[in-house]
């Protein structure tokens, strides 16, 4: 962390909606933590029931990823892309307006070759979220974050300056490295909905996220093993966060005069 950064003003907020309120910038405190945390995540994670369900296909994505190192991946990145591919095609990543509908399945092949680089092989190993180490881990998520915006870059029209979005870049790491939640827009409502300003994938959003799950580290901690023991995969906390703020983001939305929720 700069060590010239300099803590935020304090501020008040009135939680509601289930949102959160914020103490100050450095610690988020939900009144009803022990209540909102799993009430979202098993709100959420009750989808999955359905074996076919598309939320599974991050299931199966993250768990080719983390049941290899990143060497076997690089050996065999065609079937590691095919996995990418199919996962964000399910969860809403190939629509129209996407640059990715008019390509295959080798648009992602860069990206397998990147993050299967030996610069990020502590990110394969390391739980991001609850570790002491976190802020020094930062620097380097983030660069993971840029490493596949550069790889897709060439393939995005010159026009639009929004590819590869945000949402595209964070849903790659969630579901193949784990440490980021997917900045897609119910996610980003429910993280606003604390109270708290949001602008983009940057040091100041991961900060906060971090943050949140340090804060709330032991309710998160709990969900996580439930989930474990009734799917078998152990869920990283960057995906309860998703997962928590996701729902929030959700619920608030189809609460939203004449609301139309879709594929986010």
């Amino acid at each position: 962390m700069d060590p010239t950064h300099k803590p935020r003003a304090a501020t008040q907020t009135t939680p509601t909606n289930g949102g959160l309120a914020i103490r100050n910038a450095d610690s988020m405190v939900v009144p009803q933590i022990r209540e909102l945390i799993p009430q979202k995540i098993r709100a959420y994670h009750g989808a999955t029931t359905d074996e076919h369900h598309r939320y599974r296909s991050w299931e199966h994505c993250y768990g080719y990823f983390r049941k290899c190192t990143p060497q076997p991946i690089a050996a065999d990145r065609h079937l590691a892309a095919l996995q990418l591919a199919i996962y964000l095609a399910s969860w809403g990543m190939y629509r129209g307006s996407s640059f990715l509908l008019q390509r295959a399945y080798t648009v992602h092949l860069g990206v397998i070759d990147q993050l299967a680089q030996p610069c990020f092989a502590v990110l394969w190993k390391q739980e991001f979220g609850a570790g002491e180490i976190d802020t020094e881990l930062l620097p380097l998520v983030l660069s993971a974050a840029d490493a596949v915006r550069q790889v897709y870059r060439p393939f995005a029209p010159a026009t639009d300056s929004r590819q590869p979005s945000d949402t595209l870049v964070t849903k790659v790491i969630l579901g193949t490295l784990g440490c980021l939640p997917a900045y897609d827009r119910y996610f980003i409502a429910g993280f606003k909905s604390a109270g708290v300003s949001f602008s983009s994938l940057n040091a100041q959003s991961v900060d906060r996220i971090l943050q949140f799950c340090h804060d709330n580290l032991a309710a998160l901690r709990i969900e996580q093993a439930r989930i474990e023991k009734v799917s078998g995969i152990r869920y990283p906390l960057m995906k309860l966060v998703d997962m928590y703020f996701w729902q929030i983001g959700f619920e608030r939305s189809t609460r939203e005069p004449g609301a139309q929720t879709s594929i986010s």
